[in-house]
């Protein structure tokens, strides 16, 4: 197995085109996380709505999982990292997915300034609160769109995409629990985030054919250029 994964990397890694994909996915990534920032800044600073009625959250308990979602938020990102290496062919076209995803998110968080209801925990103190808990940043719920599109990158590796689902919908109760989301920021997700993995994989069709090379074996398939 481990020769495996030392294949594909050595074919990945020794490809320009590769290469260059990889850094790009980096910098559209970069851009999502700097417009997420600005879109939670301008919040901060914006004229809230008040805060509305919710036929979830007014008969739902409120119960304090608010270390349950900030270190869940900090495991999967810090997850992210070595399933990329295991899987470097999904690589670029997940960093790019993902920070598309931000992007997006960034642009109807700033439509949405709801205000929070009396009920909802917010805790802003340490870098991964900050990430579950950010002021005002409700539309769509980040907790739950993130494991989804996990899911549907890596739908071809089932253990994955199994879990990742397990995830999203662990989240799903989570934030509506903790009441740190209204109940449309979970239940729009299934909807907005295939609509995103769509619109990334038109935008990023070269990223897409890395996924589907093979990579063991004298015959393997050799790298997709990137036209």
């Amino acid at each position: 197995m481990l020769k495996h994964y030392l294949q594909k990397h050595g074919y990945l890694w020794n490809n320009r085109a590769y290469l260059k994909s990889v850094f790009f996915g980096l910098f559209v990534l970069a851009i999502g996380l700097a417009v997420s920032a600005i879109a939670m800044e301008h919040l901060k600073h914006a004229l809230h709505a008040q805060w509305g009625p919710d036929i979830f959250l007014d008969n739902l308990p409120v119960l304090k999982l608010k270390d349950v979602l900030g270190w869940g938020m900090e495991l999967l990102l810090i997850g992210l990292i070595p399933l990329l290496l295991l899987y470097p062919e999904y690589m670029p076209f997940s960093l790019k997915t993902i920070g598309l995803l931000y992007a997006i998110r960034s642009f109807f968080i700033v439509l949405t300034p709801l205000g929070n209801r009396p009920d909802q925990v917010v805790e802003t103190s340490g870098f991964f609160y900050r990430i579950a808990y950010s002021s005002n940043d409700f539309f769509f719920s980040g907790h739950v769109a993130f494991p989804f599109m996990l899911a549907l990158i890596f739908w071809e590796v089932k253990p994955i995409r199994f879990l990742m689902l397990v995830v999203a919908v662990f989240f799903a109760a989570a934030v509506l629990l903790a009441h740190t989301h209204y109940s449309i920021d979970v239940f729009s997700v299934p909807f907005i985030v295939p609509t995103i993995f769509g619109l990334s994989r038109y935008l990023f069709p070269h990223d897409v054919r890395y996924t589907r090379v093979q990579y063991s074996g004298p015959h393997a398939e050799h790298i997709p250029p990137i036209l």
